[in-house]
């Protein structure tokens, strides 16, 4: 494996994560509680989690997570285990990082915030959330054990997955002798229909589309449009437009979203490109004004633990720890080229992207 450097923060990998799912939703925790000294005993067990910081948690009444940047599966896990080590009771929304960051957005300018932690799959919005003090230090304790390069120690946001994008099909109708094999031909391509998340709406898509005509130029992005393109705001509804058959191939692909909704019976699976794998990580952010502080520094403490960092390893995604074991259903992603996404570009060259792409796409 090789990776292409960037400037700065480097959101990039040999790896994956947990990121989108196929449906939106909200849910609360409805699993019973563990007996307290079950729970006491076995959250003791959790490398510096105080335990002054649970019975905080405890009193609070439970935690608010607007999970953006989570699969379904890995936030029902993060809620069933807070209930069942802490008695910590999780409240989530699922939506696509745009959403997430649009509702955060409304509730700070309403004054009234619901939100405690946040977690998106957009760089740009966190960072900018960081310049401005809307999110905070959540005292990671094994903060030294994150893979070199992947967290900047100045910022308050932690990543928490790896993220490696490619390009989503229907195994059960395409051939993948059929399908392009490199990010050039991909555009040049004149075979089947492609949708795509909008960069406008998506922080993922955004990373992606940075990258890649950082790589390959403006030029590429206008031969992309010549094609057949479904553009769409939310990219929870690349699977399902794929799945339906209405487009060939979904971009940006995330390899854990593939994998879930594959782990689930559905014929989804992902190919990554030969010239290189974008890629960036998943990030986790504690609100300034959480109304309730310590359940979610308690959350984000756990969501980096080594406990559950491996278990999110059993769901498919990739654990940003080092000698953190690798998914089983994951690629081998040893003898790609990775393309982190770099934030510095991002923030010197996003709008550039996004206006180019809402011309060319007649957004």
């Amino acid at each position: 494996m090789s990776i292409r450097p960037t400037a700065r923060r480097r959101n990039a990998l040999f790896a994956v994560p947990l990121s989108a799912v196929l449906l939106a939703g909200c849910g609360n925790g409805s699993e019973p509680a563990a007996e307290g000294g079950e729970a006491a005993s076995e959250a003791a067990g959790i490398e510096g989690i105080s335990e002054d910081l649970i019975a905080a948690a405890q009193e609070e009444g439970g935690v608010v997570i607007y999970a953006g940047g989570h699969t379904r599966p890995g936030v029902e896990l993060l809620q069933q285990r807070m209930q069942e080590l802490f008695d910590v009771e999780v409240t989530f929304t699922r939506e696509d990082s745009g959403s997430v960051a649009n509702s955060i957005s409304a509730e700070l300018a309403s004054g009234s915030l619901n939100a405690d932690v946040v977690s998106l799959t957009d760089p740009d919005t966190l960072q900018q959330w960081a310049d401005e003090g809307i999110i905070t230090e959540p005292e990671i304790p094994n903060a030294d054990e994150i893979i070199d390069g992947l967290d900047d120690p100045d910022n308050p946001q932690v990543p928490y997955s790896l993220v490696p994008l490619g390009i989503m099909y229907n195994g059960a109708s395409t051939d993948p002798a059929d399908l392009p094999t490199t990010w050039e031909e991909f555009a040049s391509s004149t075979e089947g229909t492609i949708v795509s998340s909008d960069p406008g709406a998506s922080g993922t898509a955004l990373a992606f589309y940075t990258t890649l005509t950082g790589l390959y130029g403006e030029e590429w992005l206008a031969q992309l449009a010549e094609r057949d393109v479904i553009v769409t705001d939310s990219s929870l509804a690349l699977a399902q437009l794929v799945l339906t058959g209405e487009a060939d191939i979904g971009v940006p692909a995330i390899e854990s979203a593939v994998l879930s909704a594959a782990a689930e019976g559905e014929p989804l699976e992902i190919a990554f490109m030969e010239d290189g794998v974008p890629t960036f990580t998943s990030e986790l952010a504690m609100l300034t004004d959480a109304p309730r502080p310590n359940a979610a520094k308690l959350l984000m403490q756990y969501q980096l633990s080594e406990d559950f960092q491996n278990a999110l390893v059993e769901l498919g995604g990739r654990s940003v720890l080092e000698g953190a074991p690798q998914p089983a259903e994951g690629a081998d992603l040893s003898d790609a080229t990775l393309l982190p996404a770099d934030l510095e570009e991002i923030a010197a060259r996003g709008d550039q992207v996004v206006a180019r792409f809402a011309e060319l796409f007649n957004r």
